[in-house]
């Protein structure tokens, strides 16, 4: 096992987890599923899961990782003294390897279509063909090749593993600190120029004025799991994160500060892409396509559309890389204090195999497509087992260990280190994480298998 790096500061450790949390879940899924399930009550529900699910698991996570001082694997069996409980991060660290090929893979898109808007070949629309059809053909030759996608999704992944490379404190730290800046910049730049769209207000009623009678059970479980999703719970990304936060540290105010970013994050994504969707008569319910298909179309249409189409996807590739940034340093963290091999190494080791998943990938989007299991891709494959069972069993079984067997009263010693004593709503938090959460999960996962629909 070789020695442990450390975050060296409080703001290093906000970057840190908000890029792990804001990433593709926010700016590509989020505004989608708002757009498919109903706007403002897609919203609203999301929201409470945040607050009533989401920042307790954030600081569970957390204060779980501070405590065993280890990776993502081992953390369970230090804090429970049974080793057995270890495969709760087994499961963890599977799942962000298979998110994590497949996450390489959509980065790749994005970079793919900042090359061609910069270039400007992605708007060379010939006049004999409609703009719509146009795009959604762009997509599909890009989508169906091998290379072209490979390559792309490469020099993301490498971009990544350079940044594990040189270690917490000199790598993820230091360039989270750059680019969480960054990218806010950028959102308030396109969500300055969004609000000069005619479709603005009809976009903010959209998103914040929630209809009640379009609350159904298939709107809250899918709120809840793009919650989930979003802010990288369950996937064993906090809790290595919080292996590394000093004891002077806040951890509840850290998770409260975390949950609100990606929060924020996620209404800018919104309030950047439905004023232009309202306003050039797109529909909100486009689904996964929307920054790929409908989109390019509205940057052809907009004034200064090619600018803002390149600030877009830089956007989304900043966000990306922060993401992978974190998901990379799960595996890495668990590798390299398990073998005796170089930080460098483990990292470069790790790029690899996750670079043949990444290829597999693309190829089942490629060039076998054909291959389908009921109907779904390789891709769709993996981000419904990912995302509907094995980040939210991880969840349950996270709130388990802290709360039954690690116990309540240690859960607390550990969060009171940081200088604040509990409250009543950080007993409330406890109660909820004990008794609520976990049944609360399992039911929804059990309605979602069995197709719950209404």
């Amino acid at each position: 096992m070789n020695s442990r790096d450390g975050f060296n500061s409080k703001l290093g450790i906000i970057a840190a987890a908000a890029g792990s949390a804001i990433g593709l879940g926010n700016i590509w899924k989020f505004p989608y599923m708002a757009g498919q399930f109903g706007g403002g009550a897609f919203i609203l529900i999301y929201i409470l899961a945040i607050i009533l699910m989401g920042y307790p698991l954030i600081y569970c996570e957390f204060a779980l990782g501070r405590k065993a001082k280890s990776n993502a694997v081992d953390t369970y069996g230090i804090v429970t003294q049974n080793k057995k409980w270890n495969i709760i991060g087994y499961i963890g660290v599977g799942t962000v390897f298979l998110i994590t090929t497949f996450y390489m893979m959509i980065t790749g898109w994005v970079i793919y279509y900042l090359w061609h808007s910069i270039t400007g070949n992605l708007y060379t629309v010939p006049e004999s063909v409609q703009a719509t059809e146009y795009f959604a053909q762009f997509f599909t030759q890009m989508n169906s090749s091998m290379w072209a996608p490979l390559i792309f999704a490469l020099i993301a992944i490498c971009l990544t593993g350079w940044v594990n490379a040189k270690g917490i404190g000199e790598g993820v730290e230091k360039y989270s600190k750059i680019m969480m800046p960054i990218l806010f910049i950028i959102f308030i730049i396109l969500i300055v120029y969004s609000m000069t769209l005619d479709g603005f207000k009809e976009a903010f009623n959209f998103l914040f004025k929630p209809d009640l009678s379009a609350i159904t059970p298939t709107v809250i479980i899918s709120a809840i799991g793009q919650a989930f999703f979003s802010l990288s719970i369950g996937m064993g990304a906090l809790v290595t994160y919080g292996s590394y936060i000093s004891e002077k540290e806040d951890l509840r105010q850290l998770a409260t500060q975390v949950s609100i970013a990606d929060t924020i994050i996620a209404l800018f994504a919104g309030l950047l892409i439905f004023p232009a969707v309202f306003t050039y008569n797109l529909e909100p319910t486009a689904g996964p396509s929307l920054i790929f298909i409908s989109l390019p179309e509205v940057f052809l249409k907009m004034p200064g559309g090619r600018i803002f189409s390149i600030l877009f996807f830089v956007l989304i590739i900043v966000a990306a890389i922060t993401s992978m940034i974190s998901m990379l340093e799960i595996m890495v963290t668990f590798v390299d204090e398990r073998t005796k091999l170089s930080r460098k190494s483990v990292t470069w080791l790790i790029v690899f195999v996750v670079s043949i998943g990444g290829m597999i990938n693309i190829a089942g989007e490629g060039p076998l497509s054909f291959i389908k299991f009921s109907g779904k891709t390789i891709f769709e494959c993996l981000d419904y087992f990912t995302n509907n069972i094995t980040i939210p069993l991880v969840a349950v079984l996270t709130a388990v260990v802290a709360t039954w067997i690690w116990k309540i009263p240690n859960l607390n010693k550990e969060l009171t280190l940081g200088g604040r004593n509990a409250t009543k709503s950080d007993h409330f938090f406890n109660l909820l994480l004990k008794w609520v959460i976990p049944p609360t999960i399992i039911i929804l996962m059990v309605a979602l298998l069995l197709g719950v629909q209404a």
